[in-house]
């Protein structure tokens, strides 16, 4: 490259000596350098606009005969305009591999700007939501998937969790979404049909909201049977008296795990929700109180910090049995002497109902299975404390029920946080009077507490 600018500066100023001689000879000096500049730009001119017409005809064709500084400048165009050439067509060739492959999998991928207008879809997502090309092409997404859950996920960017609804254009199919954000918000979405995973899930549920009625009958009769046995027990041998007790305990056990069962059963499956209503935190907290009496021990300190003019909305019963599995649970795994804190706090954000233990704290590798069925994380102990291990799954049904989620903070050796988490528009403080509290028996913790580890 010097090489070429230093032969370039040598031919100009060679050309300008010569016309110097020139014009030194013939007189007209300035003439014949005039001339000479002029003559140069034009030659400059006319090679730029031989550049020009190159590429504005694509520069497809061989770059025009030139030599010194503009050969060079053509040669190293051309040679940048193949290499982008090549490369496009191996982004081609490569965006072609990617949407034939995407084209061929069973699960929809779509593709949303961050207003969430359809940009791409795979034929598995036309096939899944019935879309059509290009017809939706450029429509909003919640306008062709027309389901108030979906709705709710989709605008308030609920992506932590899949959403599972039913199929907008396939009858008794079910999809589960799963949405992604990348770039400047935009969406990746995927769809998978779990029609037959819905099918067994629902199927297990039916098993066991039917097994635990029928167990409900034969259970209540082997109850009455043993008090009444226990109205004589006295005059029975010692070793029959202690086998009644052990019956009874076991029963009364057996009994609240079926309670439990069936009152999960209905939260799944939305059946038999009462209205939503607005009820005063304090009174929830101090009616759950009321009940806890008989496992409350001088041991234990229980400290209250609660608005009174603190509002939550939602179903009293369903409420009511999240919180009260939450402070039992606090009160059955605290040791002698455990301070047990409850606390609501509000924000013009979210409302945030807690419980605070000093037990036994719980590893961070168990608190995400926390939630599930049965999951104990130490076997033992929730044969010692009557549970059922059925709680936690019901305190996190009831928040879904409620727009809210729960939070599990704990580290072993300085006790646990469960904290609920609800959103703004169910929460508020003001001095309206509450509605009246519920005083059918729904209310007794015999019915809703399960506890869990």
């Amino acid at each position: 490259m010097k090489t070429i600018w230093r032969n370039t500066i040598i031919a100009w100023l060679t050309g300008l000596t010569a016309s110097i001689i020139i014009g030194l000879i013939i007189g007209h000096l300035l003439g014949v350098l005039l001339l000479y500049v002029l003559g140069s730009l034009y030659w400059q001119l006319y090679q730029l606009y031989q550049f020009h017409d190159w590429l504005r005809h694509s520069g497809r064709a061989a770059p025009p005969e030139a030599s010194g500084i503009w050969g060079e400048v053509f040669d190293a165009v051309y040679r940048l305009q193949k290499k982008q050439r090549k490369s496009k067509r191996r982004m081609r060739q490569a965006l072609t591999r990617i949407e034939s492959s995407t084209t061929a999998l069973k699960e929809g991928v779509i593709m949303a700007d961050n207003q969430g207008n359809l940009e791409w879809w795979n034929n598995s997502a036309a096939h899944f939501f019935g879309l059509q090309r290009p017809t939706d092409r450029g429509q909003a997404i919640t306008n062709i998937v027309r389901n108030p859950d979906f709705f709710r996920y989709f605008s308030q960017k609920r992506f932590g969790e899949p959403l599972v609804i039913k199929s907008p254009a396939k009858e008794g199919m079910y999809l589960e979404i799963q949405t992604t954000l990348y770039d400047k918000n935009d969406h990746l979405i995927f769809v998978r049909d779990v029609t037959r995973l819905h099918l067994l899930e629902q199927m297990r549920k039916d098993f066991v909201a039917n097994a635990s009625h029928e167990l409900k009958t034969p259970l209540t009769v082997i109850k009455g049977y043993l008090e009444t046995l226990e109205m004589f027990k006295d005059s029975l041998p010692k070793s029959m008296q202690k086998g009644i007790v052990n019956m009874s305990e076991q029963s009364e056990r057996m009994e609240q795990l079926i309670e439990d069962l069936l009152l999960l059963s209905r939260l799944e499956s939305n059946d038999k929700r009462e209205e939503n209503q607005w009820h005063k935190v304090s009174d929830l907290v101090q009616a759950i109180q009321k009940t806890l009496t008989p496992i409350l021990t001088d041991k234990h300190t229980v400290s209250l910090a609660i608005p009174e003019d603190a509002r939550l909305y939602g179903s009293y019963k369903e409420l009511y049995s999240a919180f009260s599995n939450l402070i039992v649970n606090a009160i059955k795994y605290s040791p002698d002497g455990g301070d047990i804190a409850i606390k609501w706090e509000s924000s013009e954000f979210n409302g945030v109902f807690s419980v605070k233990d000093s037990g036994l704290g719980i590893e961070p590798r168990y608190i995400p299975r926390l939630t599930e069925r049965f999951f104990r994380v130490d076997k033992g102990r929730g044969s010692k404390t009557g549970g059922t291990g059925l709680g936690l799954a019901i305190v996190k049904h009831v928040l879904l029920h409620h727009d809210a989620k729960l939070q599990i903070h704990s580290q072993p050796g300085f006790g646990s946080t469960f904290s609920c988490h609800f959103p703004a528009n169910r929460t508020r403080n003001d001095t309206i009077p509450a509605l009246p509290i519920p005083t059918d028996e729904s209310t007794n913790t015999s019915n809703t507490l399960g506890i869990q580890e």
